[in-house]
């Protein structure tokens, strides 16, 4: 019904139907971009007042550029490095590289934490799952060099084992 009328015939038909009504509280002026700001008093009842020589001049809404959005550079390393200090300190044999990498992946980590909470820059989970990673190595480094873990000490050797492992339940991983 009314998808094929112009907006003219819609605004002819409502303003037969528009009623008046009193209003009895005070109207506060609006604020619009596209007309000035009047200097009046809000406690005071708003007057129609004849127009002056303001002109309303509408500006054209530019749409903004599209921008790129990144991961942080430093949240990315700081996964890296967390996830290479967590397989060294699993290791056993490198806990002691594991720890002192597991300090710098979670300074690192920290860093891209703080540059992705700059505008444009993504990285807040990838900066906390390195952070996180930084700080099980740090944890089961120290436990394996102070002998908590017995699986996971300095003189076990984990890596020599999978391999031992493998070698004995996947025939053809000797050739490699």
């Amino acid at each position: 019904m009314h998808r094929n009328r112009t907006a003219d015939e819609i605004d002819n038909d409502t303003a037969d139907k528009t009623e008046t009504v009193e209003r009895t509280e005070t109207r506060r002026p609006v604020v619009d971009d596209r007309r000035p700001v009047r200097d009046t008093d809000t406690d005071t009842e708003v007057v129609d007042r004849p127009t002056t020589d303001e002109t309303v001049v509408e500006r054209p809404v530019e749409p903004a550029a599209p921008r790129w959005v990144r991961v942080s550079a430093m949240a990315t390393l700081g996964l890296v490095v967390g996830l290479v200090a967590l397989c060294a300190t699993l290791t056993g044999l490198l806990a002691p590289v594991g720890v002192a990498a597991g300090v710098v992946g979670g300074a690192i980590s920290a860093g891209g934490l703080v540059g992705a909470s700059r505008r444009g820059v993504t990285g807040h989970s990838v900066a906390l799952l390195g952070l996180l990673l930084s700080i099980a190595a740090i944890v089961l480094g120290v436990m394996a060099i102070g002998g908590y873990l017995p699986w996971l000490d300095s003189r076990t050797d984990e890596v020599a084992k999978v391999r031992d492992w493998l070698d004995a339940h996947l025939s053809f991983m000797k050739n490699w």
